[in-house]
């Protein structure tokens, strides 16, 4: 009876019973900090036909100490109640309230069912690539909206890349990309935006790779000094000198300024893959510093510049994450607590990635990717095969491609996350909103409960709310 619920993702647990419940067009709560999510599902509701007020008789949010933080209890058996013991199971109560409620002949209405539910796993993300392909800032509120009505509680922006500089910043002025930042005020709107729903954005910044927009702007600051010797092909301006102490403190500038713009998130991404690193071995800096601490190669200089960057993001309070990226060579120097995101099953395995200590997200290429190829893309069904504790591949270098792993169950995997790169608004954002309930889906709950039948005829009619919802 559980997985026939018209709910996305499926909970936990759930008592249906026959009949049907009708309550005023109303919600209420008497917590006051609860106030503002209350006001948040009036809002969304409206986007659905009417205006429910703020008034006793409705939908009622009820504080309940014994319900689990991040748990909460919807009840529609006798009046239409959300118990809940902190704002995050009361956004996900609210979630699930918008999903299963209609409004008829001045009423919410809901099917009685009695649901006690809560996430298995706590990393349940999205990202969205922003320096790619540009995003309108107007565009930014609908993937947050999206988040907060399939219980996905990261969103995850990358702000940074080869092509584009898109957050604001007053220690390098020149860095952000004419005509394709946001502005600070922007950026504040967007994170108040965010928290008042219960979620978190995690920044990214990105270093040493993926930086020619750094590099174009400050050349006499992350750029590496070659030799005079050296073929001009030897250069590369999408990699940071790693040898520098002035872009290393370049980059540590950068990275407080975005935990000032958010400063209530717990996570900052620091980039740290497919950094082409073999340029390194002709800058006279790289080659200096690699000589004055003991490091053999640019490999070890790569983990060297990945640790320096994560004990920066620790010293500011924060958790630094990663892209699976560096080698395995001086992997002992970052520190553990980094959480790495292990994406292609090439740089490094996940399970090695686990034995050397670091908790890990998955975001298994295939099939959590998002990209404008039509070759490289799955769908709702490929996820609801997928769990939490497997990776795959297409990319024959891969060894998951012909082997795909399968983990033993452990809470070192600290969740999964859905990516979307190189792709506008219009691109991805119907492919967002199939995949990324699918993936709610998947790791809410890592037990699978909904067979494909059951879970596509469900898909349609909570999508198409979905999208009425997030209107204008």
């Amino acid at each position: 009876m559980t997985a026939n619920l018209q709910l996305i993702p499926v909970p936990k647990t759930a008592e249906v019973f026959d009949g049907v419940t009708s309550v005023a067009c109303s919600i209420y709560t008497e917590k006051a900090e609860w106030k503002e999510a209350a006001g948040i599902f009036a809002d969304y509701f409206t986007n659905l036909g009417t205006e429910p007020t703020f008034a006793p008789g409705g939908i009622e949010l009820v504080y309940d100490e014994t319900v689990r933080a991040d748990g909460y209890i919807f009840d529609s058996t006798d009046g239409i109640r959300i118990y809940a013991s902190a704002k995050e199971g009361v956004h996900y109560g609210l979630a699930t309230a918008m999903q299963l409620t209609r409004f008829e002949n001045g009423l919410i209405c809901a099917d009685k069912v009695r649901i006690e539910d809560w996430p298995d796993k706590d990393y349940r993300g999205l990202m969205v690539d922003l320096a790619r392909c540009w995003h309108p800032f107007h565009t930014l509120f609908k993937y947050v909206d999206i988040c907060w009505y399939y219980k996905v509680k990261y969103l995850q922006l990358h702000f940074i890349d080869d092509q584009l500089y898109t957050l604001p910043s007053r220690v390098f002025p020149k860095i952000s990309t004419p005509g394709k930042h946001y502005t600070f005020e922007q950026i504040e709107e967007i994170r108040c935006y965010a928290e008042a729903r219960g979620l978190v954005i995690v920044p990214e910044f990105e270093a040493p790779g993926h930086a020619s927009a750094m590099n174009a702007a400050y050349p006499e600051v992350f750029g590496d000094i070659r030799d005079p010797e050296a073929p001009k092909e030897s250069y590369s301006s999408s990699i940071i000198c790693g040898g520098s102490e002035k872009a290393m403190e370049g980059v540590c500038a950068l990275i407080k300024e975005v935990t000032e713009m958010f400063p209530n998130s717990p996570y900052i991404h620091i980039g740290g893959d497919e950094a082409i690193i073999r340029y390194w071995n002709d800058c006279s800096v790289c080659r200096e510093y690699m000589k004055k601490n003991g490091l053999e190669d640019v490999h070890e200089l790569y983990s060297d510049f990945v640790s320096r960057t994560a004990k920066y993001v620790l010293s500011l309070g924060r958790t630094p994450i990663v892209w699976e990226g560096f080698p395995k060579k001086g992997h002992e120097k970052i520190p553990k607590e980094t959480i790495v995101i292990a994406w292609e099953s090439y740089y490094q395995m996940c399970y090695e990635l686990l034995e050397e200590g670091f908790r890990i997200i998955n975001c298994s290429w295939q099939p959590l990717y998002i990209v404008p190829s039509l070759t490289r893309n799955w769908g709702v069904k490929e996820i609801l095969d997928w769990n939490v504790y497997n990776w795959q591949h297409w990319m024959p270098s891969s060894p998951a491609k012909l082997n795909p792993v399968n983990l033993a169950p452990t809470d070192e995997v600290w969740g999964a996350q859905l990516c979307s790169w190189e792709c506008s608004y219009e691109q991805e954002i119907n492919r967002i909103m199939e995949n990324l309930g699918a993936m709610s889906e998947r790791s809410w709950s890592v037990k699978r409960i909904c067979d494909d039948e059951t879970y596509f005829k469900k898909q349609r009619k909570v999508n198409d709310k979905l999208a009425r919802m997030i209107v204008g």
